[in-house]
């Protein structure tokens, strides 16, 4: 198969390469077998970058035989805006959700109950305690979010003589 497309396009093909790589491998700390044929169609279009006019973007690296994105490219790539866009929200999501989670969990006595909810009843409480957290952080952020230590009293010692 053969793809034709124009300068601009593979400009933009770029972004979208450089996002897809960023979900794959920016949390990770070891390499992921699974990623490996992700990045071999990442590596194949990058490879063609000289060829569609656009080698200021991408660089070679012979010791590694990878090609990687230029200090031009991670600078002014619009990639960066939708990828902040993109976490701003999963981060806040993943908060409300989690809470939540936390909550409803707690208020019908444990997971075990939790688990016998119907979706509806799991709905039913989950509605209003999202409704309240997203309201919060949108009031607030996060500067009334804070983690209260608790602590559990500590048996006195003995003084280790018996009378």
């Amino acid at each position: 198969m053969k793809i034709d497309i124009s300068e601009k396009e593979y400009r933009d093909l770029l972004d979208v390469l450089h996002m897809a790589d960023w979900v794959l491998h920016a949390h990770e700390t070891d390499t992921n077998p699974a990623s490996e044929p992700y990045d071999r169609v990442i590596q194949k279009f990058y490879a063609m970058a000289k060829d569609m006019g656009q080698d200021s973007l991408v660089e070679y690296d012979p010791d590694s035989k990878q090609y990687y994105s230029s200090r031009d490219f991670e600078e002014n790539s619009p990639s960066w805006e939708f990828i902040d866009d993109f976490m701003e929200d999963t981060f806040w999501d993943e908060l409300i959700h989690r809470l939540t989670d936390r909550d409803v969990t707690r208020q019908v006595g444990g997971y075990e109950q939790l688990e016998k909810l119907t979706m509806t009843e799991r709905f039913a409480h989950e509605g209003p305690i999202i409704e309240r957290y997203s309201q919060e952080f949108d009031d607030q952020g996060l500067s009334r979010l804070e983690i209260i230590e608790h602590f559990e009293p500590v048996p006195a010692a003995s003084s280790g003589t018996h009378d």
